[in-house]
């Protein structure tokens, strides 16, 4: 299975042709993969674009729209399983996600348009391995992780070792990702997502944060994550531990902010400069934080009410 290859082609060169292959089974998908000049076709929305540009696509695509099993979101015992087929748009709109990790609702309902959104997956915006997209920074916050197929069977993955050396392989897909429970045994948790756009419209963020909170029975922190992208090697999950045990206040978000600010590599685009992205994720990580643990406060108010 092949990747996108780098380097548009010249403006005036035809288009190659591709041929769109529809599969019955998850299987009979993954055996078409396992031939080289292939690719896995979602939304479609990545493909369109590499064409537009004449940037060098594989010459077969796979598409895994409308597979059994691949466009839902589902409860498995206290976890949430989201098919990779599942738009985005579908993720937003979930009352499972927005309840349990509204972090993850709230990253996919702010990616580009409405039409965007109810074509792209959330398996093809995570594969595309692209450190601007909003989804894998909330799914990397929340801790969820991958479920890969491929002929050799199934296998786990965390979001941000996608592009690592145990990242996909070739003839794999990502069959779905998997949010742990909402509140494990320290307390209650609460999540949030904030995104800084340059110029006010939609486009790729500038800085994006996710973050969560989990509060144990005394209101000290029992568990902070907060995750950032549009940085390098991004999306990255900043280290908080020293942190953990105490109560959550000012200061504490204070200190997480900075931390986040000093462990993450912004790098100098037309959005802004490296110096002044650091100085936004201090910001935004603040707010993600502040936000994160009012919700967390608020969890068992919320909890009453599930019931």
């Amino acid at each position: 299975m092949s990747t996108l290859a780098p380097g548009p082609a010249p403006v005036d060169a035809p288009r190659p042709p591709v041929s769109v292959v529809v599969p019955r089974t998850l299987d009979e998908a993954l055996a078409l993969l396992a031939s080289d000049g292939t690719a896995v076709l979602g939304g479609g929305v990545g493909h369109t674009l590499a064409r537009h540009h004449r940037t060098p696509v594989p010459g077969t695509l796979v598409s895994v729209t409308g597979l059994p099993g691949l466009s839902s979101i589902r409860q498995e015992d206290d976890r949430i399983v989201v098919g990779a087929g599942t738009t985005l748009a579908s993720c937003a709109a979930s009352d499972a996600l927005t309840r349990a990790w509204p972090v993850v609702a709230e990253a996919c309902g702010v990616v580009a348009t409405g039409r965007i959104r109810r074509l792209v997956t959330i398996g093809g915006n995570i594969a595309a391995r692209d450190d601007t997209h909003d989804p894998p920074v909330a799914l990397t916050a929340a801790g969820a992780t991958l479920r890969v197929r491929g002929a050799n069977g199934t296998r786990t993955l965390a979001v941000d070792g996608l592009a690592g050396p145990d990242g996909l392989r070739p003839g794999e897909l990502i069959e779905s990702v998997v949010l742990p429970p909402r509140d494990p045994k320290h307390g209650r948790t609460g999540s949030a997502y904030r995104k800084f756009l340059a110029r006010g419209v939609w486009e790729y963020a500038c800085v994006h944060v996710a973050a969560t909170v989990t509060l144990a029975g005394d209101g000290s922190a029992a568990r902070l994550t907060l995750a950032v992208g549009s940085v390098e090697g991004g999306p990255v999950a900043v280290g908080l531990s020293p942190l953990l045990g105490r109560p959550v206040d000012t200061g504490l978000i204070d200190e997480a902010a900075h931390t986040a600010a000093a462990e993450t590599r912004p790098y100098d685009d037309v959005k802004g400069s490296a110096a002044y992205k650091t100085h936004m994720i201090e910001e935004f990580s603040r707010r993600a934080l502040t936000e994160a643990a009012h919700r967390a406060r608020n969890t068992e108010h919320r909890q009453e009410e599930d019931r």
